[in-house]
């Protein structure tokens, strides 16, 4: 199954990153994607870049070759009203945001805390795609947050990394495949994301690939599988 976009990707920048730019750009162009997001984490994440680093994005260049470069943002929910850790001004300015939960922003609530807080950064008109639900310290109603992606048409993320083997993230299988029994009930589209922090890894999707194989997750809704589907995860005035 060839995949065309990996949106969720993190470089030097981040403060634990181990690649550049550039090599995460000719790792992106080798994988034969059309398609690559710079999401590095919000001001909040220890080690993240300043406002600075996103307002400047302007000076990048978005094309090299066949691929694209998008310059979005791995936003942090800071709260369990979704608020994140970047204003409405830089919000607007952004390709596209990534919310996530993480430890160092967020204190873990209950299930009906982290869901809420889940689905309210949803309801963000700038948040197409909600990152990594997947943690179990962060336990989560599947059900519920597959309902709210599909009223907001937003995306959850497929995280590839929560998989690994020495993921800092706990029990990442058995999460995404409820996740994905949910979002495959209700018609949710899922995005796959590399939350490549080295550039060897960048549209890489092989665990999360085997994953879907055994869940039966419908083709159509992976949302990397067509480049039209861009559409659906950056602003519209960006496509």
């Amino acid at each position: 199954m060839k995949m065309v976009m990996d949106l969720h990707t993190h470089t030097m920048a981040s403060g634990h990153g181990y690649s550049t730019l550039r090599e995460n750009i000719e790792a992106a162009k080798e994988a034969g994607l059309l398609f690559l997001g710079l999401s590095e984490h919000g001001p909040a994440m220890p080690g993240g870049p300043h406002v600075f680093f996103f307002s400047n994005y302007k000076v990048i260049p978005r094309q090299y070759g066949d691929l694209r470069l998008l310059c979005g943002i791995e936003a942090n929910i800071m709260d369990y009203e979704g608020h994140l850790d970047i204003d409405d001004a830089l919000q607007e300015k952004m390709d596209y945001i990534i919310a996530s939960l993480h430890l160092p922003c967020v204190k873990p609530g209950s299930v009906e805390e982290n869901t809420k807080a889940c689905i309210m950064a949803l309801k963000n008109p700038f948040v197409k795609i909600l990152g990594h639900p997947d943690d179990s310290r962060y336990p989560l109603d599947y059900e519920m947050l597959a309902q709210a992606a599909a009223k907001e048409k937003k995306a959850l993320e497929v995280n590839n990394s929560s998989l690994h083997p020495l993921s800092a993230r706990k029990g990442g299988r058995e999460n995404i495949t409820e996740l994905l029994k949910a979002c495959k009930k209700h018609g949710v589209s899922i995005l796959l994301g590399s939350d490549s922090h080295i550039c060897c890894d960048v549209g890489r999707f092989d665990a999360a690939l085997a994953l879907i194989d055994q869940v039966d997750f419908p083709p159509e809704l992976i949302l990397n599988r067509n480049p039209e589907n861009i559409a659906r995860v950056i602003r519209e005035d960006r496509i």
